[in-house]
């Protein structure tokens, strides 16, 4: 059956055209002109999870479902089976079956038909397991019974699971016990010829187990002594120190064999064609050589990043307690670029709200800093399969967001998607450009005395963030250092050769093939630095004596550069490393390489408006500016050989693409500055008609004052989900000005602007305003706003009449802070054009 099946594969991607990673180079050799956005391909799209609830789908659904995800700009979906929706036990199908692989085709080929690409996990729920896993190879958790090691199922199941996927979670130590659960699939897919998925995905690490059968004989094969000689100290009994060193090896063991267990998986995909998807976050092992071993590293975020910038609502009775750590992402995003992998992924805006009250304002900002962290390929977070025929809100995954055609963001969620799709033809280009390999020391949270398995979990980063290596890692973020983390087998591979320096920060254990490797790279003149001291001792139990003996000879003969803290970016610019001013102007950026110049993708996610003379770390010729949001673009102010002039007000964003060499001519970018006139509030008379949405669609009404619809008395549209247009007419007087720029003040929570018949802008994202661009005449004007409000009014209007459309299975539905869900208490949530609508003259602007 493999060879069809292969064959097919390589077919398919021949006349499909995708150029990625996975499947080939992408755009090494640009066709694109100097000022142009590259053509979209396949994966710059944004994917989505979409969770097949009971597995209850059909090929009329699923068809619905991709073509309106298509027709909203995403690129593709992760398909994960789940509990199912009460009432609709008679659709459910087993997963695995004959019928599910068959509507598993059926997906794979109608995405395919829409240029699109569909992932699907292997398994149902998370973690991996089910029905086929037994007591030889589940879960297990070690414990002393009277003085002696027992073992025992850890109770973990598989969480959320589909229809055919109950029972155990298997053994994550253990690739045989993956092989036993891999097999399962294999009888399912040979069945015919299949068209597999682009992709396998496995979920972030929630298994509890620690130990596996054969844990003592791996155990004394990878670290030289017999561990059942001191299973007192690895329960935290007996001299500190030897502890922690004992502890050390039985976590290093830990980590060695989930490897093993994730490269069987990785494989067993690649035998089939497919690529893999896997978040290595959680897993108590090194987290990078985790990362690294698939073919797409993801990350995730989970909760509200507390921004900066101004306009983003942070109300404390929506968003939970924690919220993204970027360092942790930077993980996904490093293993990639060390390994050489291109895609790097990120479940994203998991909880960024609370349901229903998630804007595009608040996701486009946590997607951006997802960018500058090296993520490039976004996958919401998500979009539960629902038939068409289900009554609203459809089937709803338990936690937000909610990114599907039934929420009335999805009116204006093509916009976003546009967005992203034009940031990430960038990002997924061209090489990664960071400079510093920072080293990290896994050894010194392994000897930690307490506990046993160790999970490094995005929702407790002190692992990181509290460390050394992340305090240096935060220092070169603040100071325009940028850097990839790297892991001891990754530079012992080599895979250091590309950065100018390595950096091991304050460290207490370092392996001793390390430490040879390190001084071999510093003999042929790369820079490598050991911040503050040469301190660290060499980890673990067997024979730490004789090769402490060896560091310690080591330091003294070789003499391996050290360099304080306070000098180190002196020592590190003198050596050439690229560090960022504009990091001072308080921007932020992530750097890559394409064949003339660079690409940066830099973001404002300060407070305040930058506007002036901006240094770039690299010398030019030439710059381009391109805005991601409304696709424009024009040569940029130059002066010097590195200065360009740049605008950015808190929120926005922009990629420069500059050229080391080419002279590039034409247009240039339109520089506007507040000329002395007066701005121009837009009052009078509005007419205001709902047009789409639900649940009916209120009355028009007409105001000379813009406030919330909510606010009318209309019951109606309190409890109304969808657009509106304001309309209005008003005459422009005769001035001297270059350009104006509309702001429309406070929306909630989405606009297209429409002026005198010709759509001028969409304003989702802060700040909601834009140039006209000559589209203003003298005279009367006709100006129409669209404003799209959230879903959060309509789901309260369900549950204060008690309507019955928590249906689902398992958890059912919950609230940010996983307690019982309901609305019936909720305020109601502004919505509508709130204003002031203001007219700001502009004046073009002649840097000097």
């Amino acid at each position: 059956m493999r060879k069809p099946i292969l064959l097919f594969i390589a077919i398919f991607l021949i006349f499909t055209g995708l150029c990625n990673p996975v499947f080939g180079s992408e755009n090494e050799k640009s066709d694109i002109g100097p000022l142009d956005w590259p053509e979209p391909q396949i994966e710059n799209r944004p994917g989505t999870y979409w969770w097949w609830m009971g597995s209850a789908v059909d090929e009329k659904n699923i068809t619905w479902n991709l073509e309106t995800m298509h027709k909203a700009g995403m690129g593709g979906a992760t398909i994960v089976p789940i509990y199912g929706v009460k009432g609709y036990e008679d659709r459910y199908i087993q997963h695995l079956s004959p019928k599910w692989v068959e509507m598993l085709q059926h997906a794979v080929k109608e995405a395919q038909r829409l240029d699109m690409w569909v992932d699907m996990t292997t398994g149902t729920g998370w973690p991996f397991g089910g029905p086929m896993i037994s007591e030889s190879n589940c879960d297990l958790t070690v414990f002393l019974n009277d003085g002696t090691l027992a073992t025992k199922f850890s109770g973990r199941n598989v969480k959320r699971a589909a229809p055919g996927g109950e029972g155990m979670a298997i053994n994550p130590y253990s690739s045989s016990a993956m092989a036993t659960y891999l097999r399962h699939f294999d009888e399912a897919f040979a069945k015919q010829n299949l068209v597999l998925p682009r992709a396998m995905y496995h979920d972030s690490f929630e298994f509890k187990g620690n130990w596996r059968v054969e844990f003592p004989e791996e155990f004394k094969r990878r670290r030289g002594y017999d561990l059942l000689s001191h299973v007192p100290a690895l329960f935290g009994d007996g001299n500190p120190e030897t502890v922690a060193r004992i502890k050390s090896d039985y976590r290093e063991t830990l980590s060695d064999l989930h490897l093993e267990y994730m490269q069987t998986w990785v494989k067993w995909a690649e035998r089939w064609g497919c690529t893999t998807r896997n978040q290595a976050h959680g897993a108590p092992a090194n987290l990078l050589d985790l990362y690294a071993a698939s073919g797409i590293p993801e990350t995730e975020t989970f909760g509200a990043t507390p921004f900066k910038i101004p306009g983003i609502r942070r109300d404390s009775t929506n968003i939970r307690s924690d919220f993204p750590q970027p360092l942790i992402n930077s993980m996904a995003s490093s293993a990639a670029h060390v390994a050489g992998k291109n895609l790097i992924a990120a479940e994203t805006c998991t909880w960024v709200r609370n349901h229903f009250h998630s804007t595009l304002s608040q996701i486009k900002p946590e997607i951006d800093q997802l960018f500058l962290n090296g993520i490039n390929h976004i996958f919401f977070h998500g979009t539960a399969y629902s038939p068409a025929d289900a009554p609203w809100p459809g089937w709803l995954f338990y936690a937000s967001l909610e990114y599907n055609p039934r929420n009335a963001i999805w009116h204006d969620a093509p916009f976003l998607n546009d967005y992203i799709t034009r940031c990430q033809s960038i990002l997924q280009s061209g090489k990664p450009d960071n400079q510093v390999a920072l080293y990290w020391p896994i050894y010194d949270l392994w000897h930690a005395v307490d506990g046993m398995q160790q999970q490094l979990t995005v929702h407790h980063p002190e692992w990181l963030t509290e460390s050394a290596c992340g305090k240096t890692a935060a220092d070169f973020k603040k100071n325009g250092i940028a850097f990839d983390f790297i892991s001891d087998r990754q530079l012992i591979a080599g895979m250091a050769k590309s950065y100018p320096a390595i950096v091991v920060p304050s460290t207490k254990y370092i392996p001793l093939a390390t430490i040879e490797k390190l001084l071999a790279i510093a003999d042929t003149r790369q820079i490598v630095i050991f911040l503050d001291s040469l301190l660290a001792d060499v980890p673990g139990y067997f024979k730490a004596k004789q090769c402490r003996a060896e560091l310690k000879k080591l330091y003294f003969e070789r003499k391996p550069t050290v360099v304080e803290s306070k000098n180190l970016h002196k020592y590190l610019a003198a050596a050439d490393v690229i560090i960022e001013p504009m990091k001072m102007a308080g921007l932020d950026f992530i750097r890559r390489k394409h064949e003339e110049g660079y690409h940066y993708f830099i973001a404002n996610m300060s407070a305040e408006a930058v506007d002036g003379w901006i240094t770039l770390g690299v010398q030019l010729k030439n710059a381009v500016i391109l805005n991601p949001l409304s696709a424009e673009t024009g040569i940029a102010s130059q002066r010097g050989a590195n200065e360009i002039y740049l605008q950015l007000l808190p929120g926005e964003t922009r990629v420069i693409r500059t050229f080391t060499n080419q002279q590039v001519d034409g247009k240039p970018w339109p520089s506007l500055s507040k000329s002395t006139d007066t701005s121009i509030e837009i009052t009078g008379n509005w007419q205001v008609d709902f047009l789409e949405g639900g649940p009916k669609i209120p009355a028009p009404f007409k105001t000379n004052e813009l406030k919330s619809w909510t606010e009318l008395g209309d019951t109606k549209a309190q409890r109304f989900a969808g657009t509106a247009r304001y309309a209005i007419d008003f005459d422009m007087p005769a001035t001297k000005n270059d350009d104006w720029i509309i702001d429309l003040g406070e929306v909630r929570e989405s606009a297209r602007v429409i002026l005198n018949g010709k759509n001028v802008a969409a304003l989702w994202s802060i700040p909601y305003r834009a140039p006209l661009r000559g589209h203003l005449k003298l005279g009367k004007n006709r100006l129409e706003i669209e404003v799209t409000n959230l879903s959060a009014n309509r789901i309260r209007d369900l549950d204060i009449r008690g309507v019955d459309w928590k249906i689902f299975r398992d958890i059912n539905f919950v609230d940010h802070n996983y307690q019982k869900f309901d609305a019936s208490k909720w305020p109601l949530t502004p919505s509508g054009l709130l204003g002031p609508v203001r007219l700001i003259p502009m004046k073009k602007v002649k840097p000097l």
